[in-house]
């Protein structure tokens, strides 16, 4: 496809970013991928700073437009991304940010370095150009919950409302997201000799009999909240399409899932085991909080530990919100279909949707490429989720209010 000079713009700081291996965990070159990001915006004339709410932890923070408008849009996304996994199973070198035909591959490619180029891009080029406040924020550590970036940035600022540049797809807008309960169970049992089991109590037979309890919990009915039933349907109907492969009652997305992660247990053989661990992800649907969720699966243990690793509400903004409406006119006009939908995962958008404040997810990227081997973003997305978010910013949400 031909590339203009601002995707051309675009393309080649997505690539370069993606040169900056921001692994997360262990937060390795992060400085360096922040300091590159706040010169650039410095370099453009934008008011950018460098911050740390947690030492190790940089925020590119950045104001442009209308400083003193009370009405305020953000920009935000993360930079760090997953180990790469076995490098010798990757196309090309995972931080190449290699450029083949219409694809840029690379580690962080759709999540989310592509989206984060898009919106630095749209700082310099909108910074005289909007009659309110825009910010832009890239946060380090979005990929190990949060907690040291964008839940303080969201304590800090109240934007109206806020954009994250995850991967959606250009066609498709992310209100909402699953709650996060993921917790260890911990089962102990007496060791003996593996040829005499009656003599000791086997901590892994107790444990498998908590972990099948357990994962009856998708069989819990929720009553999904009457304005998310169709989107419900549609995130479903997407996530079969993407997958290319027909799955028998998919009801992943409105049910809690349940997925053993990590199981732990015994030294030996002969041994019966006196220990046993594991780590079970499960994510929570709207239509019931976190607190009950947690409740109603401890009922369902009865030989192990139950501890909480990481919790998180379900959330989300109504599709009726006028951001939301307007951005779907949006979509439609630019890119042309638009569906509107509910992700399983969990990203910082609950942070800010805690704080009552509308969040929308909209950037390049198939649902199915993040965390992936050969990971890539299609340009053609880049193109088109760059015309629609700036067609917004420009003349939709500088236009409009909430009586809208």
């Amino acid at each position: 496809m031909e590339i203009n000079k601002e995707l051309k713009e675009i393309v080649d700081l997505t690539s370069k970013l993606i040169q900056y291996p921001t692994v997360n965990p262990p937060a390795t070159n992060m400085q360096d991928a922040a300091t590159f990001m706040y010169e650039m915006l410095s370099r453009h004339g934008i008011d950018a700073k460098l911050k740390e709410y947690a030492k190790g932890w940089p925020v590119v923070y950045a104001e442009a437009g209308n400083k003193r408008s009370k009405k305020s849009l953000l920009l935000t996304g993360h930079f760090d991304v997953v180990p790469p996994g076995d490098e010798k199973s990757w196309k090309y070198g995972p931080y190449e940010g290699k450029l083949e035909g219409n694809k840029i591959y690379g580690r962080g490619a759709s999540d989310m370095k592509a989206g984060i180029a898009i919106m630095l891009y749209l700082m310099k080029e909108l910074a005289e150009k909007v009659d309110y406040k825009l910010i832009f924020a890239a946060v380090s550590d979005e990929e190990t919950g949060g907690k040291n970036c964008s839940k303080h940035l969201a304590e800090e600022i109240m934007p109206d409302f806020v954009l994250i540049g995850e991967p959606s797809g250009p066609n498709s807008l992310i209100i909402g997201e699953k709650g996060l309960m993921q917790v260890k169970l911990i089962c102990k049992g007496r060791p003996a000799h593996g040829s005499l089991p009656s003599f000791g109590i086997n901590a892994i037979e107790k444990l498998i009999e908590d972990l099948l309890s357990l994962s009856k919990i998708n069989d819990l009915k929720i009553e999904i909240p009457y304005d998310l039933k169709d989107v419900i349907k549609n995130t479903e109907e997407e996530l079969l399409k993407e997958h290319g492969e027909k799955i028998k009652n998919f009801k992943d997305v409105e049910r809690i899932s349940f997925n053993i992660g990590i199981i732990k247990g015994g030294i030996k053989v002969n041994v019966v085991a006196d220990y046993c661990e594991a780590e079970v992800d499960m994510r929570v649907p709207p239509g019931i909080k976190i607190e009950d969720a947690i409740d109603y699966a401890k009922k369902l243990v009865k030989n192990s530990e139950f501890n909480i690793l990481q919790s998180s509400q379900p959330n989300y903004t109504s599709p009726n919100n006028v951001y939301i409406k307007k951005f779907v006119d949006s979509v439609k006009r630019i890119a042309g279909q638009a569906n509107t939908l509910l992700i399983p995962g969990a990203t910082d958008g609950r942070y800010f949707r805690s704080k009552n404040i509308p969040v929308l997810i909209y950037g390049p990227g198939k649902l199915n490429t993040p965390h992936t081997y050969n990971e890539y973003v299609e340009i053609e997305d880049i193109e088109k989720c760059y015309n629609v978010l700036k067609y917004y910013l420009m003349n939709v949400f500088n236009k409009l209010d909430e009586k809208n």
